[in-house]
């Protein structure tokens, strides 16, 4: 269910969303020019968002998120994606720091865009396969030293109707070559709160569900690993399908 809001109701949120952008952004920053530790990025972010949902009156019910934190590994999130909420609501549902891939023309917002240039998170330049290629070997790098959870949205692209669309093999490099399990996440209700192509959101409630981790098998062959991330798709699939009857 989702709650439509006048336009008068939808400036108000719509303007305290920018405020909180501004404040969190210009917080993080003032605090990484002082000296405090990129790690930073696993406190402020996951503030800024839940200001953010709070914000737009977005309500998340969340299930499976104990397992993670009881099984306490290193893991690599795979979502599917349907719209712009996506992100805030991983950072305040998952029970881990978590990491995510930007597009490198984010960092032109003001605040926000200044504040993932200063994070954590990787930038990649998504019509450069050369330098985006380079942005994942040095993921791969940094993971070695952080147990934050990398967060990636095999589709590439958000759904346009909430459904999953095809996922795509380069998002899953990391989890093969990082040897992390990986965790199937099911997000139902952010295309509805916010679709693809308007940037007017209505008020709800999203679910979110952490399905258990996979470790991939060794995958000798490409089609292996194609059959392997259709399995995968397909968990996530069920969930969002059965959600959306």
């Amino acid at each position: 269910m989702t709650e439509q809001y006048r336009w008068w109701e939808y400036a108000i949120r719509a303007m305290a969303i920018v405020a909180v952008t501004v404040w969190y952004g210009t917080l993080f920053l003032l605090r990484r020019m002082l000296g405090a530790a990129p790690t930073l990025t696993y406190r402020i972010f996951p503030q800024w968002a839940r200001a953010v949902l709070r914000a737009a009156g977005v309500e998340l019910q969340v299930k499976g998120s104990e397992m993670l934190v009881r099984e306490g590994g290193r893991y690599v999130f795979v979502a599917n994606h349907a719209s712009l909420f996506d992100i805030p609501v991983l950072l305040v549902a998952s029970p881990l720091p978590v990491r995510i891939l930007y597009k490198r023309e984010l960092e032109r917002v003001p605040f926000l865009g200044w504040a993932l240039r200063a994070s954590t998170f990787i930038a990649v330049e998504r019509q450069r396969w050369q330098s985006a290629g380079k942005a994942i070997h040095a993921a791969l790098d940094s993971l070695k030293s952080d147990a934050a959870a990398l967060l990636v949205f095999p589709e590439g692209t958000r759904s346009v109707d909430g459904m999953l669309g095809k996922f795509r093999r380069g998002a899953f490099v990391l989890a093969f070559e990082s040897k992390r399990a990986v965790v199937p996440i099911a997000i139902v209700g952010t295309a509805a709160i916010l679709p693809r192509g308007t940037l007017r959101f209505s008020g709800g409630t999203v679910r979110v569900e952490f399905l258990p981790p996979i470790i991939p098998p060794p995958l000798e062959t490409r089609a292996d690993e194609q059959a392997w991330i259709a399995a995968l798709r397909e968990r996530i699939a069920e969930v969002v399908g059965r959600a959306l009857e």
